[in-house]
């Protein structure tokens, strides 16, 4: 169930670059990182 948090947080992060929303890669790279935490640690 956690890894569903972590891909839909993922695909957000992904979608908000598409769109131009995020542009700073270094805040992309901190959500993707926090996501796989999360992954890591609710197994």
């Amino acid at each position: 169930m956690s890894w569903l948090i972590g891909t839909v947080t993922v695909a957000s992060t992904i979608c908000g670059v598409m769109l131009g929303q995020i542009t700073a890669g270094f805040e992309m790279l901190g959500v993707m990182l926090a996501a796989m935490v999360l992954m890591t640690l609710r197994v």
